[in-house]
């Protein structure tokens, strides 16, 4: 009788230690923080726990995952990519038109300060803090630079100098519990007022049309001062040429053509000459049958 009672109580103590214990897998990819709700070692541990089994008490302790790889999200207007609401930012401009515009982004945990993450959002829920609180503090800094910086630069050549300054400033803002953005951007170009597009596009236009003005008169002055190098060169040469030509060479390039003409000359006479030749005679007389 005691045996089975000493078998009955092991079986119950393990059972009721089953009941007590739990355990988690962290897996890879992955950090884990043990948060204590009873006893003098109560509150979040400061080391995260690594990938492998972590065994603890289902009654004093609960164990959070978080993801430490890139995360990715997208803010837009359409209900179709993305949440299914309307989660564009828009912001005003230096001259106080309303500028609205879909973003890409993506960030990432730091594994050594997600106790701080937690300790900060209270949840391992990453979806909510990415379209709750990130979302918020980027729309307070898009308000807070974008009015600094007209709607044409916004729109145009400093849109990447404008989107690098609000992503520092988010970083400096959740860097310190963790978050590191890595990657923001506009989705497509910033939605303006169609007049305002409209105005944009003529200035741009007007702008290209100048610098090919530009372009083809200095492509129409660079030909011009080619022909003129030209015709001055080959004028210089004619100068040249015309003050070589003296009394002495004219006499010494005749003498030349007369006598190349004698070196060529077979010694006959042509059969014909002008009326100032003299008799026509053919030395020595063909001879006769």
């Amino acid at each position: 009788m005691k045996s089975i009672l000493a078998t009955a109580a092991i079986v119950i103590g393990f059972i009721l230690a089953i009941s007590f214990f739990g355990y988690s897998v962290i897996g890879p990819g992955e950090v884990g923080i043990k948060v204590n709700y009873f006893g003098t070692q109560r509150g979040v541990e400061d080391f995260p726990l690594v990938t492998g089994m972590v065994l603890f008490n289902r009654f004093t302790t609960k164990v959070f995952h978080y993801p430490v790889y890139v995360q990715t999200a997208v803010w837009t207007q359409s209900p179709h990519e993305g949440r299914a609401i309307n989660e564009e930012i828009t912001f005003n401009s230096k001259e106080g038109l309303i500028i609205a515009g879909d973003f890409s982004l993506s960030y990432q945990l730091d594994s050594k300060k997600v106790p701080h993450f937690y300790v900060k959002f209270r949840s391992d829920n990453l979806d909510t803090f990415t379209h709750g609180f990130l979302r918020n503090v980027a729309r307070d800094h898009f308000n807070e630079v974008g009015s600094q910086y007209a709607v044409d630069d916004i729109y145009g050549p400093k849109k990447e100098e404008f989107l690098k300054i609000i992503r520092e400033r988010i970083n400096k803002e959740v860097g310190d519990f963790g978050v590191h953005l890595e990657q923001f951007g506009f989705i497509g170009a910033p939605r303006l007022p169609q007049g305002v597009v409209d105005a944009l596009n003529a200035k741009i236009k007007a702008t290209q049309d100048a610098i090919r003005a530009e372009n083809e008169l200095r492509q129409a002055q660079a030909e011009a001062k080619k022909r003129v190098a030209a015709a001055e060169g080959e004028a210089r040469s004619n100068e040249i040429l015309t003050k070589s030509l003296t009394d002495t060479l004219i006499r010494w390039r005749t003498l030349e053509i007369t006598q190349e003409a004698i070196r060529k000359w077979d010694g006959k006479r042509p059969m014909v000459e002008g009326s100032g030749a003299g008799l026509l005679l053919q030395i020595p007389l063909p001879a006769t049958k």
